[in-house]
């Protein structure tokens, strides 16, 4: 078994924002064996893994990246079974949600921290607020999904994870009333051309590029579909939903465009 505890070590220094110095103070050695440990140059004796381990609140085992497959494999077991009872299109607030609410906080308990669970349940406790009549249980539902936003957004250093928990605090806040907190997040959100879907495009190749392309259309079709349906609600017409300007400068044909409009509605 190959154990490399060094992109560990720095990741879970990042999470607690602590320096080498500090951690060495910690453990009665060296900065410069800290340095050494994190460049992967050698190993810290095994008496004091448990006491890097207490120090960043992990077990010895996820410290030494032993249980990362099996942890893995449990993960996707569990998203699996999620995606069996609970689906986001249609989004019906009654679509297995809370069904798989209590499954991911199940997870949670048997396997906590994990940001992927964090950021489906927030989600869903989200959601489930959003269609909630009862103004105490709305409000409570919004807190818990806040909260697990912010955990994320205080431990993760990935953007997935930090992208994610800040579009579901950006929703939670705009539903809440919140949105001078709303748009601070908004204005943080990538643009329509800078997301990973349409990044991808740039790496994949032949039969990889085609899916990433039909997955890529499902998704804006979803967003123009929507999008024009809530300009019907609004009673505009077809014909107002044009915007000659924006089309004329994206190079698409007005007829075109409002035959698009016409067809969802």
């Amino acid at each position: 078994m190959e154990i490399s505890i060094s992109k560990k070590l720095k990741a879970l220094r990042q999470i607690k924002k602590n320096t080498q110095e500090e951690l060495a103070e910690f453990l009665s050695v060296s900065p410069q064996a800290v340095s050494k440990w994190e460049r992967n140059e050698g190993y810290p004796d095994i008496v004091l893994l448990p006491r890097i381990a207490g120090y960043y609140h992990v077990s010895v085992d996820e410290l030494l990246g032993v249980d990362e497959i099996a942890k893995q494999e449990r993960i996707d077991e569990i998203t699996a079974e999620y995606n069996k009872i609970r689906h986001h299109i249609p989004l019906d607030p009654d679509y297995g949600l809370d069904e798989g609410i209590e499954l991911i906080r199940k997870a949670e308990r048997e396997l906590p921290g994990v940001f992927f669970f964090e950021q489906l349940l927030a989600s869903d406790l989200s959601w489930k607020g959003k269609n909630t009549s009862c103004e105490v249980e709305r409000e409570k539902l919004f807190e818990e999904a806040t909260e697990l936003c912010r955990d994320i957004l205080a431990r993760s250093t990935e953007d997935r994870w930090r992208d994610s928990a800040k579009q579901i605090l950006l929703v939670t806040y705009a539903e809440q009333g919140k949105n001078e907190k709303a748009l601070e997040l908004a204005y943080q959100m990538p643009g329509p051309w800078c997301t990973c879907e349409y990044m991808l495009t740039y790496i994949h190749k032949g039969e990889e590029l085609k899916n990433t392309y039909k997955l890529n259309a499902v998704l804006y079709y979803q967003i123009f579909r929507q999008s024009i349906l809530k300009l019907k609600e609004s009673s505009v017409e077809a014909e107002d939903m044009v915007n000659n300007k924006e089309l004329k400068i994206a190079g698409i044909d007005d007829e075109e465009y409002l035959n698009a409009i016409r067809n969802v509605i």
